[in-house]
């Protein structure tokens, strides 16, 4: 790569990096690390080889990418989180953040016929929920910011002419705030208006391997898995209307999960290209959500309001995602593509659904295209809607009795970038 190529890369990755964000996902998960696969639900993804993101999603499909290749751009995202409370009527409430974009950067570099090496930047999971803290149904949760940064070196071996090899190392980033309450009565004519809010963050580390198996210039197969990675934060934890308000030392344990993907893409013509995605995600390992508080006053600890607001039981169980798409090159400027998929929710118990992370199963329907203005540049552009769909109330934590339901979980996703060869 020549010194101004090297910068202009440079720029790129540092655009990307300096945006930070998050937004509806299974779990907090989030699959937005391309605006070009967004456009057909991620169906087929790395191995379709459209764009460098395939590195984040299965570092061997590098390979599929010749010379010095850079990529940048980003997924904006609007929420409608909108709950009806069946025990206040006419009560609602939106626990929608402020639009947010999930951005991206990726640089691929060929050293020779058989070795690759690139970096990824990604947010791959997040939260953004805020239903303020007068919220009646506060000690479901009222307000969740989460954003991870994932900084992703990898490298890619051509093993075989049809046989690819890639792994990488990830160090991640997390920013958390977490929020809970109770607003109620706590006795006889006596009633509490109690926050806590957590906030912190913290680095840690991952790993990621992968393999594309092509046994015809027309069929590409891969295989894929990202490590589990545990965020030991450290922070501080604000308590109000009780008896021992104050900030206090806190940490909290956030795991993202391990997955894995297997991903098929069929060359079918010169013209019409048919892409396959399943994905396991380990959210079972998400049992449960619990703030440790160091110093506090005597007797606080035993304060039932207090446990319940900072032991959140989750209870969660794996997830699935299936998407099928397909890529159709109208001429030699534009690509039009679409997909769908399904993925299912983590939670098990639905009596522990909390407010902050509400989840339910979910269809994405999805739309996209790309413009290759050049032979070395290219912007795509991509569009999804995602609809919750089943199970999706709240319960009282003690009866068990449903008290409200989400009318609306849905999320919209706008997808931009631009990549460029060199």
């Amino acid at each position: 790569m020549n010194h101004t190529s090297f910068k202009i890369a440079a720029a790129a990755l540092a655009v990307a990096s300096a945006l930070s964000s998050t937004a509806y996902a299974g779990g907090f998960q989030l699959t937005e690390q391309s605006a070009l696969a967004l456009g057909r639900a991620y169906a087929g993804v790395g191995v379709d080889g459209t764009d460098v993101s395939g590195m984040y999603y299965n570092a061997a499909t590098m390979t599929l990418h010749p010379g010095t290749q850079v990529q940048f751009g980003g997924v904006g995202v609007g929420m409608n989180l909108e709950y009806v409370d069946h025990k206040n009527p006419g009560e609602k409430n939106n626990g929608r953040d402020k639009e947010e974009i999930v951005p991206h950067g990726f640089i691929s570099h060929q050293i020779n016929d058989s070795t690759w090496v690139g970096l990824a930047i990604t947010v791959p999971y997040g939260l953004a929920t805020d239903y303020g803290e007068d919220w009646n149904r506060k000690d479901h949760g009222y307000k969740a910011e989460m954003t991870v940064i994932n900084f992703n070196p990898n490298v890619a071996w051509k093993a075989t002419d049809t046989l690819s090899i890639g792994a990488g190392l990830a160090l991640q980033y997390v920013d958390a705030k977490f929020g809970v309450g109770y607003k109620g009565p706590i006795a006889p004519g006596v009633n509490a208006d109690i926050t806590s809010t957590y906030e912190a963050t913290d680095f840690t580390w991952g790993f990621n391997v992968g393999l594309m198996w092509q046994p015809v210039d027309s069929l590409r197969l891969g295989l894929s898995y990202r490590s589990e990675t545990k965020h030991s934060t450290n922070g501080d934890v604000t308590i109000s209307g009780t008896s021992f308000d104050g900030t206090y030392d806190a940490s909290v344990t956030v795991s993202g999960p391990a997955w894995a993907m297997a991903t098929a893409a069929w060359d079918v013509n010169d013209y019409l290209s048919l892409y396959a995605t399943f994905r396991w995600a380990d959210w079972s390992s998400f049992d449960t959500l619990k703030t440790n508080i160091s110093n506090l006053p005597a007797g606080a600890a035993q304060n039932p309001l207090l446990g319940k607001m900072t032991n959140i039981q989750n209870g969660w169980k794996d997830t699935y995602l299936m998407s099928v798409g397909y890529d159709l090159r109208v001429n030699s400027f534009w690509t039009l593509r679409g997909g769908i998929a399904y993925e299912t929710s983590p939670i098990d118990d639905k009596t522990k659904r909390t407010a902050i992370i509400p989840d339910a199963d979910r269809w994405w329907f999805a739309i996209g295209s790309s413009f290759h203005w050049t032979k070395d540049f290219q912007t795509d552009i991509g569009f999804a809607h995602l609809h919750g769909v089943h199970e999706r109330s709240l319960y009282d934590s003690q009866t068990k009795e449903e008290i409200g339901r989400y009318r609306h979980l849905d999320a919209y996703l706008l997808g931009v970038q631009m990549q460029y060869r060199f």
